[in-house]
């Protein structure tokens, strides 16, 4: 089985055009837009729309996702909000732009304690971006993050056992969900949430001195050959995104998107041998 692999075109470089270019170089022919030129796609100017409108269209890539970042503001902050949702609002735009019907959304920076009155107003405010996205007929591509109030696979559960929306998907970071201190191992953590999952992120994390420190695929904490059997059982046929966040000590977004590139890869082999 050959999983379909994706990138997010700001791990290996800001200029899109150079993004683009590599990735096709490494045999990758589908893309995540976060960030190009340094600003968030949903925040590109008309013209750097424009632009990124024609890269794209004239490089022959798929973009998978519109990775807006919604959600990703202080909880209790009205204004902050307000000015998310019209952040959404352009993500759900402009995501037909680049025949894309998938937005990323998060779930708020991470408050010190989730109590239950915690999780109730998290619930109460995605309450409108699931609505919306059902209105406007576009998925919700939910991203599990260590900075967020949903980040392991058991808030994952709980999220889902309290939304029932066809609009409402996971974009599962198994990465993602180590940082966050889940208890599960990237497989077991899928098998909880694997009706949800259109998307896949993949990144590698370790801890030293009781910090985390993004890794290259492969030497960190997450056991990928384990994960990458269980999506092969499963016939997972989505896309496998790279995000590493992993830079060497040069620096080099490009080199550390393909030191981790060579262990996705590595991993992938090892788990469909």
């Amino acid at each position: 089985m050959a999983f379909t692999l994706g990138v997010l075109t700001d791990e290996i470089s800001e200029d899109l055009q150079e993004a683009i270019d590599i990735a096709k170089s490494w045999d990758i022919h589908h893309i995540e837009l976060h960030s190009a030129w340094g600003a968030n796609v949903c925040d590109l100017s008309e013209a750097d729309l424009s632009r990124a409108i024609r890269i794209v269209r004239s490089s022959g890539v798929t973009v998978t996702v519109m990775d807006a970042l919604t959600l990703r503001c202080p909880l209790d902050d009205e204004d902050e909000y307000a000015r998310h949702m019209a952040h959404m609002r352009r993500s759900i735009r402009r995501a037909p732009l680049f025949d894309t019907d998938v937005v990323r959304l998060f779930s708020f920076w991470k408050e010190n304690e989730m109590t239950d009155e915690k999780w109730e107003r998290v619930f109460e405010k995605l309450e409108l971006p699931v609505r919306l996205a059902e209105t406007e007929g576009v998925t919700i591509g939910f991203e599990n993050v260590s900075s967020g109030n949903i980040g392991t696979s058991h808030d994952l559960e709980r999220l889902f056992n309290h939304f029932d929306s066809p609009a409402l998907k996971l974009m599962w970071d198994p990465g993602n969900a180590r940082a966050a201190g889940d208890d599960r191992s990237a497989a077991e953590g899928y098998a909880k949430v694997r009706e949800h999952v259109i998307n896949v992120h993949v990144k590698d994390v370790g801890f030293i001195d009781g910090k985390r420190v993004w890794l290259p695929i492969g030497a960190g904490d997450v056991n990928y050959v384990e994960f990458f059997r269980a999506l092969k059982e499963d016939d997972y046929d989505g896309v496998v995104a790279l995000e590493t966040h992993y830079r060497p000590e040069s620096g080099s977004r490009v080199e550390g998107s393909r030191e981790s590139l060579e262990g996705l890869r590595e991993a992938i082999a090892e788990a469909t041998a």
